[in-house]
């Protein structure tokens, strides 16, 4: 065969095996994950915790990782829009999310019309972390600790402020409002800014926040801390007592935050996001980064955030029904 003839038929071999590929999506002509920048979307608004959160995880990822992470803002609803929108998202391992657990074990038993399905539309990747929510008062208050709080609240008109109806703190006030029988008056906001400015002025006394969102200003004073929501103190608080060591045994409650995609995001490729986002979660550096804002990192396997999930939801769903919150 001359060189020419073999030249000829070398090219009609190789624009067979093109039209062959492109001809059978999901074969040859797939590129191998990842080839694209990820888009990590928050529903909570850029400037907070979650953003120093987020960033943090973007840039360790970028730099260690052949995953190349963007953080997106879709803000709204209660966090409804920006988690709907990573499952509304093509199921190919590009879009991902970040949300504090409620929006599965919280928000379903808060509303029928969820614009997704939390059992049936949500693979999660990994835990992120956890961070214990604080009893925090403006420095006028008269109390020092949990029994003066729940003392004063029984000659005294107080009210505490959370984050919007149906959160997780708001719901740990309810649930020491029950156990311990303290007496306030539930404020919601649209988020934890506008609620932190009514307490720092001193026009709301109480509130329930994430230790994350309000760590600063108990370090400066501008608020003082009455106790810690989890089971253990927390080590960037280490004076600050816990509920159950304040006379409310057994009160246990934090806020988890988690990484998840949509339904139906190819086994390989989620292997792939698991594996590179828990080696940042293990590092030294980022767990060093977010211990010092209050955040306890956990990473883990996906089956353990679907059982986590399922445990929150059964303890929230006892407590929505006790008290009646509901966004319909």
């Amino acid at each position: 065969m001359t060189s020419s003839k073999l030249r000829r038929r070398n090219i009609l071999f190789a624009g067979a095996a093109a039209s062959l590929a492109t001809g059978l999506p999901g074969w040859a002509a797939t590129s191998p994950y990842p080839s694209n920048v990820i888009r990590l979307i928050s529903p909570y608004p850029p400037g907070g915790t979650s953003s120093a959160i987020l960033n943090r995880l973007a840039e360790r990822l970028q730099s260690t990782s052949p995953l190349r992470v963007i953080v997106d803002y879709k803000t709204g609803a209660g966090g409804n829009i920006g988690v709907d929108a990573v499952l509304k998202a093509p199921p190919d391992g590009y879009t991902i999310g970040f949300t504090a657990m409620n929006s599965f074990a919280i928000n379903p038993h808060l509303t029928k019309n969820l614009p997704y399905n939390a059992e049936h539309d949500v693979q999660f990747i990994t835990l992120l972390g956890a961070v214990p929510n604080v009893i925090a008062v403006n420095p006028s208050v008269n109390a020092r600790d949990l029994r003066e709080l729940i003392a004063l609240s029984k000659t005294t008109d107080l009210s505490f402020a959370s984050p919007g109806i149906g959160t997780s703190v708001h719901l740990a006030g309810e649930m020491l409002m029950n156990d311990a029988g303290l007496k306030m008056s539930h404020i919601p906001y649209r988020g934890e800014s506008p609620a932190l400015q009514d307490v720092l002025g001193g026009r709301v006394q109480v509130m329930f926040a994430n230790l994350t969102g309000v760590i600063e200003y108990l370090r400066s004073g501008r608020l003082r801390g009455i106790a810690v929501t989890s089971s253990k103190r927390s080590s960037i608080v280490p004076d600050l007592p816990t509920v159950s060591e304040s006379g409310v045994p057994g009160f246990d409650v934090k806020g988890y935050f988690v990484l998840f995609t949509s339904k139906g995001v190819p086994e390989p490729v989620l292997d792939i996001l698991q594996r590179e986002i828990n080696k940042v979660l293990s590092g030294a550096e980022f767990r060093t980064a977010m211990s010092q804002i209050g955040l306890e990192v956990i990473g883990g396997a996906r089956q353990d955030v679907t059982a986590l999930v399922n445990t929150e939801s059964a303890r929230w769903a006892k407590v929505v029904k006790r008290t009646g919150v509901t966004w319909d």
